[in-house]
C-alpha cells in the first residue's frame, strides 16, 4: 500500500490532499520503482486513471504521470533546479522545480520518502511544498 500526503503553500495559504492506494514495489539495476494508479474525475464527471511511476536513482527522484495519451514528469534532485513539464486534466505545463530537502528510507520491508521543494511557473515563484510518501509492506 502506498499513501501520498502532499501539502502545497501558496500567498500563506496552506492546502493538502492524500491518496492511499495499491502500489508496486521492485528494485532493478539501483533503482528503486514504485508504481501505482490513481483515478480522477474528468470536468464531464467521467472517470479516468492516472498511470504513476517513482524511480529513486543516485539520490535523484523522477515522477512520471501518464493520463489521457499525455505524459509529463517531475524531477527532484536536491540543492538543484530542474525545468520539467507537468501533466494535468487540462494539458502539460512547463514548471521549475527545486529541491530543498530529500529523506530516502524506502524498502522492501517499506518506509517514506520525504521531498521538500519549491515550483516556479514562467520564472515566477509559485508555491512552496512538501511531498511525504508512506510505503506499507502487504501480505500477498
Amino acid at each position: 500500500m502506498i499513501t501520498i500526503k502532499g501539502t502545497q503553500v501558496v500567498d500563506g495559504e496552506r492546502e493538502s490532499e492524500e491518496l492511499t492506494t495499491t502500489a508496486d514495489y521492485t528494485e532493478r539495476g539501483g533503482k528503486k520503482l514504485i508504481k501505482y494508479r490513481e483515478y480522477a474525475a474528468a470536468e464531464d464527471n467521467s472517470e479516468f486513471y492516472v498511470s504513476n511511476l517513482i524511480k529513486i536513482e543516485d539520490g535523484v527522484v523522477t515522477l512520471t504521470k501518464r493520463m489521457d495519451g499525455r505524459t509529463g514528469q517531475m524531477v527532484f534532485d536536491c540543492g538543484k533546479r530542474v525545468q520539467c513539464m507537468y501533466a494535468n486534466e487540462v494539458g502539460n505545463i512547463n514548471i521549475g522545480i527545486f529541491t530543498e530537502e530529500m529523506i530516502d528510507n524506502i524498502s522492501f520491508e517499506g518506509g517514506t520518502l520525504e521531498i521538500n521543494y519549491t515550483i516556479d511557473f514562467n520564472g515566477g515563484f509559485e508555491s512552496e511544498n512538501r511531498i511525504l510518501i508512506t510505503l506499507k509492506k502487504t501480505e500477498e
